[in-house]
Order: C-alpha cells, then sequence, then structure tokens
C-alpha cells in the first residue's frame, strides 16, 4: 500500500499508529495530553521516527515504558486491496480501547480521530473511522460482514492481533469452541491478542446495498467490473462462504502473497461457481499491467509478476493479451458494453431478490434504472460519451473530418476516407454533434491536425477550428454524467447552452446585390434593413443537462430563433442565467451582433420564465412580423399577432388567466413596458402615476396581467388618485383581490424610479354616480344612478349622458365645468371581467360624461 500512495500517502499511512501511541503537540492529530495514548505491544521503528520529522522537523521521541496501554489496536482496512488499488481509495480505521477508558476520555479519542481523519482526507484520503471498547467485542455491535471484511482486508497496524489466526478453516465450522480452548491453555499472553469473534455472510440489506453502490461506480467510471462478476454469482447462489474463509485457505497452502488480495479472492470464487465471467478479464484490466509491451523496468514489479503467472495460468494468447491492452476508443467501448451488460444482468437480479427478501428499495431501484437508462440508452441527442476514467489518453494524431458530395452526413476518422461506406469513428448529419463527440471522447484534443473536407463547399476549415475552439471552452472532455441521488431522480434540466447561429448558411442583404454591407449599429439582426429580414438563418447548439450530459440541437428552418425559445421552454430552463450562455455567429461583418442578439434574448426569457414558470408569454418582432410567445402548463408555442395591433393593444388583451408578459428589449427601447411589468402579480393591481406638464398619465396592471395606459388633464395627482383609489377599491373588494397599490413614476438618468403612494383620504364634495350595464358590450343597455336619480339608454348614446351633465350642472349652478366621474361600475350579466375592462371603461364613459 505504501509503495501504490504517493510519498505524502505513505508517510501518513507509516505515522498512523504514532499518532495514537503518543500525544505530540507538534503532531497531527493532538487535542490535549489527557486524550488516553499507548497502543500495547508497539514501539515504532528508526523508519517511522524519521517519517514523523517529515511532517515536522522539531518532532523528538522519547521511549518510556508505561504502566497501562489504554489502547489496544489499531487497524486500518483497505476494501479494494492493491491489485485494484488507487492512491485515493477508501480506507477504514478502527481504534480499540480497553474497557478502563472513561467516557471524558473516549470523547477525547472521538475528537483524535476526528483530526486524523480530517488530515487525511485534506490530502486526499477518503477515511471513515469506527472507535470500539473491548466489551463491545461481546455485545453484537459488530456484524458479522463487519468482522469478516476485517479479517479479509484489515491489517494490524500495531496493538493486538485477532485471535481468528490462530485458528484453522475446519476449527472455524466452531469458531467460538475452538478460541475458548486456546484461551484456557494459557499458553499465549492473551494481552497481545483480542476476540472480534466470528466472520458471517453479508445478510440481504448489506449485500443489496453492495449491489447499488457497485452499479452507480460502474456506471460513472467503470471501473467496479470485477465486483459485478463477484455480486452476480453471490445473488446466483444460495451463500456464499466469506471471503475470509478463502483467504485463510490460501494462506495455509502457501500461495504467492498478492494471492491473498481481495480482488483474486472474489475471482477465486467466481471461477468455482461461473467459470463463463468475463471476471478475468476485469481482473487484468484494474491491474493496468500492459504485458503485450516490453518494459524496462516495471514500475511494481512484484504486482506485474503476479499478475503474469496469472496469465500464464490462464494460457491466454499473445492476441488476446494486444486485444486486452489496447486503450483506444474501440476498445474502450467494447469493455463498457460489456460492462453495461453485467449492470443489466445484477439489476434484473437485484429486483427479483429484493421482493424475495421483502426489502423497501424501489426509490433505489428506480434511481438506477434511470441512471442505467442514460449511460446505455440515451435519447437520440445526446453525445454519447464513455464514462471520463474509461476515456483514451488525448494525443496528437492526425484526424479527418469529412462530407461526401450528395451525402448530409459529417464523417471523423483516423484514416482519409474515399467514400461513405468506408469505416469511420463517428458520423452525424451536424458537424456541431461530430466535433463535440470527439472532444467528449477525447479523440479531438488541442494537439491534434485536423484535415477538413466539406464536399459541399458550406463549411471551411477555418470555421470548423474556430467552432471547435469555442466547444474546448465548454470542457465538454471534463465533464461526465452525474450518477448521484439528485441528478438520477430530478427532472432534466438546463445548466448551460452554447448556441452557434448561421453555421452552413450565410445570409445575405435582399437589398443589396454585394451581399451584407456596413450598416447602422442600431440594426436589430431580426429585423434587418427596409426589407425586415432576419440575418439569423439557422441556429445550432449543445445544452448541458443537470445529469451532466450534453444535448445537440439543430434548427435550421425560416423561423429558428423562435424555434429555439420554444425548445428551451420545453426544457423548462429553472436556473439557466446569462452567465451560462454562450455563443458564437460565423457570419462576417454581424457575428458578433447576431451572438449578442441571441444570447440576450434568450437570458430575457428565461429570467421571466423562471418568475414565472406557469403562465406567460414574450412578445416580439421577427423579420418585420409581430409574434407572441406563450408558455402554459408545460406547452409553449408562438403565434403571429395582427399586424394592426399595437403594443398597447397586445398588452390589454382582457385575457381572463393570469399571463404575465415581456417584452423584447428591442421592442422596448426605453425601457418603460417592461419596467412597469414588473409589478405584475396574480391577485393584485398596481396603478403608475407620470406628470407630464399638465397631463397625468396613469398605468395599470391588473391581477390577470393586463396592462393599459390612460390620459387626463387639467387634473391634480391627489384627486386623481383619489377617485381611481375609490373605485378600485370597490372592485378589489368584490373581487376579493389581495393587493391595491400606488406608485408615483419619475424619469431619471439611470432609468425609471417608482415611490410609493400612500392611501389617500376619501373625497367629498362630489356627486357620486353608478352605472349598472348589462355587460361589457359598448351598446349595452345600462342605468345611470346620480344620486337619487336615474337614467336608462344605452351605453354609448350621447343623449344619454347629456341628461346627467346638465343634471350635474344644475345642481352646481356656480360650476359650469364640474367633472363628473364615475364612483362605480356593475354589469349586470354576472360575467368575471379583468379590472383593466372595468378602467378602460369607466374612462369611456367619462368622456362621454364629460364632451368638452
Amino acid at each position: 500500500m505504501i509503495e501504490l500512495a504517493s510519498p505524502h500517502h505513505g508517510v501518513m499511512l507509516q505515522v498512523l499508529p504514532l499518532l495514537f501511541h503518543l500525544n505530540s503537540k507538534v503532531l497531527p492529530g493532538f487535542i490535549n495530553d489527557d486524550v488516553p495514548a499507548g497502543l500495547i505491544d508497539y514501539q515504532p521503528d528508526k523508519t517511522t521516527l524519521d517519517k514523523a520529522k517529515e511532517l515536522e522537523t522539531s518532532f523528538k521521541y522519547r521511549r518510556k515504558a508505561l504502566r497501562r496501554y489504554p489502547l489496544r489496536g489499531l487497524y486500518l482496512i483497505h476494501p479494494q486491496g492493491v491489485l485494484n488499488a488507487t492512491d485515493n481509495g477508501p480506507l477504514q480505521l478502527w481504534l480499540l480501547h480497553s474497557n478502563n477508558v472513561n467516557d471524558e476520555q473516549r470523547q477525547g479519542l472521538t475528537l483524535k480521530l476526528d483530526a486524523v481523519v480530517d488530515w487525511m482526507q485534506a490530502a486526499g484520503l477518503t477515511v471513515e473511522y469506527k472507535l470500539l471498547a473491548e466489551a463491545d467485542l461481546h455485545t453484537n455491535s459488530l456484524q458479522g460482514w463487519e468482522i469478516d471484511l476485517l479479517y479479509h482486508s484489515g491489517m494490524v497496524l500495531a496493538g493486538s492481533v485477532p485471535y481468528w489466526w490462530l485458528s484453522t478453516t475446519a476449527e472455524d465450522q466452531d469458531y467460538q469452541h475452538t478460541i475458548n480452548e486456546i484461551k484456557n491453555q494459557r499458553m499465549l499472553n492473551q494481552v497481545s491478542f483480542v476476540d472480534f469473534g466470528a466472520a458471517a455472510p453479508s445478510h440481504a440489506e448489506r449485500i443489496f446495498t453492495l449491489c447499488y453502490q457497485a452499479i452507480k461506480n460502474s456506471l460513472h467510471s467503470g471501473n467496479d467490473w470485477l465486483e459485478l462478476e463477484y455480486l452476480h454469482t453471490q445473488l446466483e447462489q444460495d451463500e456464499l462462504p466469506c471471503l475470509s474463509h478463502l483467504l485463510k485457505q490460501q494462506v495455509h497452502q502457501q500461495k504467492l502473497s498478492l494471492s491473498h488480495d481481495i480482488s483474486h479472492l472474489k475471482l477465486l470464487q467466481i471461477a468455482q461457481h461461473n467459470p463463463a465471467s468475463h471476471a478475468r478479464e476485469a481482473l487484468y484490466l484494474v491491474s493496468s499491467e500492459l504485458l503485450s509491451k516490453s518494459v524496462k523496468q516495471a514500475r511494481y514489479p512484484w504486482r506485474r509478476a503476479f499478475i503474469q503467472s496469472l496469465v500464464e495460468q490462464w494460457n491466454w494468447s499473445e492476441e488476446k493479451l494486444q486485444q486486452l491492452d489496447q486503450r483506444d476508443y474501440a476498445a474502450n467501448k467494447r469493455c463498457f458494453e460489456l460492462i453495461g451488460e453485467s449492470c443489466h444482468r445484477l439489476l434484473k437480479q437485484m429486483t427479483d431478490f429484493a421482493r424475495e427478501h421483502a426489502l423497501e428499495v424501489d426509490s433505489q431501484l428506480a434511481e438506477l434504472k434511470k441512471c442505467y437508462q442514460l449511460r446505455f440508452k440515451p435519447a437520440a441527442d445526446v453525445i454519447d460519451c464513455l464514462p471520463k476514467q474509461m476515456r483514451p489518453a488525448s494525443n496528437s494524431d492526425r484526424l479527418f473530418l469529412h462530407r461526401f458530395q450528395n451525402h448530409s452526413d459529417w464523417f471523423i476518422s483516423f484514416q482519409l476516407l474515399q467514400k461513405p461506406t468506408d469505416s469511420a469513428l463517428f458520423r452525424h448529419e451536424s458537424l456541431l454533434h461530430v466535433l463535440a463527440w470527439a472532444v467528449s471522447n477525447q479523440i479531438l484534443s488541442r494537439s491534434n491536425w485536423l484535415s477538413v473536407n466539406d464536399q459541399l463547399q458550406k463549411v471551411s476549415t477555418n470555421t470548423v477550428v474556430e467552432l471547435s475552439q469555442h466547444v474546448f471552452r465548454r470542457h465538454l472532455a471534463d465533464s461526465d454524467l452525474f450518477t448521484h441521488s439528485n441528478a438520477a431522480t430530478q427532472p432534466e434540466s438546463i445548466q448551460q447552452i452554447m448556441l452557434i447561429s448561421n453555421l452552413e448558411r450565410q445570409a445575405s442583404d435582399s437589398l443589396s446585390q454585394q451581399g451584407l454591407q456596413l450598416s447602422s449599429k442600431q440594426n436589430d439582426p431580426f429585423n434587418y434593413t427596409s426589407s425586415r429580414q432576419s440575418l439569423v438563418l439557422s441556429v445550432d447548439g449543445l445544452l448541458l443537462s443537470n445529469t451532466g450530459q450534453w444535448h445537440s440541437f439543430a434548427l435550421n428552418d425560416d423561423h429558428a430563433p423562435l424555434e429555439l425559445l420554444i425548445y428551451l421552454l420545453n426544457w423548462q430552463p429553472s436556473s439557466l442565467t446569462q452567465e451560462n450562455i454562450s455563443g458564437w455567429c460565423p457570419t462576417p461583418i454581424f457575428g458578433q451582433s447576431i451572438t449578442q442578439r441571441l444570447n440576450s434574448l434568450t437570458a430575457q426569457l428565461c429570467r421571466h420564465y423562471q418568475q414565472f414558470p406557469q403562465h406567460g408569454r414574450l412578445l416580439l418582432n421577427y423579420a418585420g412580423r409581430a409574434y407572441s410567445l406563450q408558455w402554459q402548463d408545460n406547452q409553449a408555442d408562438y403565434t403571429r399577432r395582427p399586424a394592426s395591433q399595437d403594443l398597447w393593444q397586445a398588452l390589454a388583451e382582457n385575457r381572463h388567466v393570469f399571463t404575465p408578459s415581456a417584452l423584447d428589449n428591442y421592442l422596448d427601447s426605453d425601457g418603460l413596458f417592461n419596467y412597469l411589468l414588473q409589478k405584475q402579480a396574480s391577485n393584485s393591481i398596481s396603478v403608475f402615476i407620470y406628470l407630464e406638464q399638465n397631463t397625468i398619465i396613469c398605468y395599470l396592471i391588473d391581477e390577470l396581467g393586463n396592462l393599459i395606459r390612460q390620459q387626463f388633464q387639467h387634473l391634480t395627482e391627489s384627486t386623481l388618485v383619489a377617485h381611481l383609489h375609490k373605485f378600485l377599491s370597490e372592485i378589489k373588494n368584490t373581487r376579493q383581490i389581495d393587493q391595491l397599490r400606488f406608485y408615483r413614476l419619475r424619469r431619471e438618468k439611470q432609468g425609471w424610479q417608482r415611490v410609493a403612494l400612500a392611501t389617500p383620504a376619501q373625497t367629498r364634495g362630489y356627486l357620486p354616480i353608478t352605472v349598472t350595464m348589462t355587460s361589457p358590450a359598448l351598446d349595452a343597455e345600462c342605468t345611470v344612478l346620480c344620486g337619487q336619480k336615474s337614467f336608462r339608454g344605452r351605453a354609448d348614446e350621447p343623449a344619454l349622458f347629456s341628461q346627467v351633465h346638465k343634471l350635474v350642472l344644475s345642481l352646481r349652478q356656480q360650476k359650469q365645468h364640474y367633472p363628473i366621474y364615475l364612483n362605480s361600475l356593475i354589469f349586470a350579466d354576472g360575467s368575471s371581467q379583468p379590472t383593466a375592462v372595468y378602467m378602460q371603461q369607466k374612462y369611456r364613459l367619462e368622456q362621454l360624461f364629460n364632451p368638452n
């Protein structure tokens, strides 16, 4: 283990017993001098002391005998073994103390273990610990499978040796009787030995957990193939013997030390029950010894020699070794497909096993099935790639990118292809998809020489090179499928997106014989020049989801930007931010403006969706035509708005469902519309008062998101607010609307500002007027109640309102221009109308009341 570890990790492993043998203020893990220290039968050797000085040059060790040694033993468990070792593989550290340690001292040992484990984990080692008392070993605090793990993968770093090593495999049939006889012989120093108990096979829950972890690890990195085969054998058999039992047999038969390794023990059990498995190939691959290749000096000669002896025992041919030693994409792909078959077989067994043992593991099984589906049966638009650890090492080989005449697919290969039927590494109709696949699988890197041949002559070499650079910047080679529980169980959502405009189609100015020319920077790429054409003819893209998968898409119709927005909405972009949107456009002169336009519109749509994910719409113009893009109940679409409809009409469509709106920023030059629309809220009415010389402009957003504008002259702000508050309060109370707010609107250098207005006092001195209409129709029958007198007629009949006007003037003889305000409006048909409709009718009726 020390040889396999990095130098720093090797030092850590060697000094571990010393950290618990004494309390040194200069060494890691020191808490205080009261923490129990001293491991029985342990004295550090010179190598350990030298390593401790490497950690801290000021460390000095003084040998001294202790009356009592409170710590019985320190044990390190390495479940992976050394044939399948990684420097940061998971470790377990067990510390056993005597029964004389009190609760306060035990708490100190816990703090020390925490500190030591934190020190190791900070350096990249994954460590868990277990603190045990001697009494715990007699109260079944350790399960049988944990004891088995200690025996077959544990090392005594210091202290008492398990009694288990003093019995034979035959004597283990009655383990406790055997150990009791050994103890009664009194021939051994019993302090130097400790009884952990008998090993036992794993129980059903433990076996399921091991299967779950093995499949997760295999789907993520492909490095648990041997474990998959072993667990498959374990589920097939009624009960396999403990691996510690097999280990003791190997020791008694005086086999090579590496025959005791956990990986080889599993291989022996698999071979006994399932000779046709791929366990041998799995063991050979995890050892990383390429025996078909000659080496002058093996890095680990002992491991290479052991694997060589196994291969000779298996009678493998040189051709088989060469095939296994290939590390290119095709070989790794074949290997991973075999791993996938093992995962699928084991997953089916787990389902039956869980049912047989009545395990409540439906969520775990669903998670594994989802992960398996994502890895081995991805959607058609997903960039299919190997796990990161199985991708071939980057190289500088020459790569060829082809597209043949009368063929839509792009081909990538290591050799020059002559025809479409020649064997290629990968092919796809989308150039972006092919490049993303090559980068993801580390076939294409920055050091490759890429030769491009497009017989359709739509894409130049420079375009491909620049596009590749943009793909590199997305770090596709570093991304991988997320197999943690959240990613597997949550719906897919967008994390990043890259947009490529006009990759194979170049826009031209229909009014110019010479193509695109320099033009005003104010032109909108979606509505360019007086011909109102769009300069965005296609949009290709890459999208990273929360599963870690990259999706590609290509939109090539005449409404590509609109289709892009619908595509995004179908993904429900709840977490996509402007920082995670990037783009590129190869179109000369206008490439940068096209990219900025598309990126900013995408970001605006995402922000609006994130604020209103249930319902919403975005108004924009495209190619000289007005469109409304809407989403509702996870459905999205865009429609053309009537050419005669202006923005105010579109924003006040009298919708009967709360549908918050946003305007494309290009339609909102001064930002007023979107500033007002910030106050959209279900069950809320907001009124904005803007003073402009002798005119008051009133903006109202009702409870359904309708936005209207009305204009008043020769009227004070306080008078208008008072009347509107009285009128709208009645609607608010009748319709049970939660909020009614008034704001004063101001235009500053930095943009629009609003200030909340206090609720006005009740207006006095005005004659109350109520209008009751049979319906909201302009010519509906209506009744006007003015004080105690009523008038009847049509709602658009000037003579009716003239009578009311004359009545009011007769009551106020000194006020020839006394304004008439509508205090209350009622629709007798009982229809539920938006507040905006009431306001529009109020404004219209007051114009009839006050013709001058």
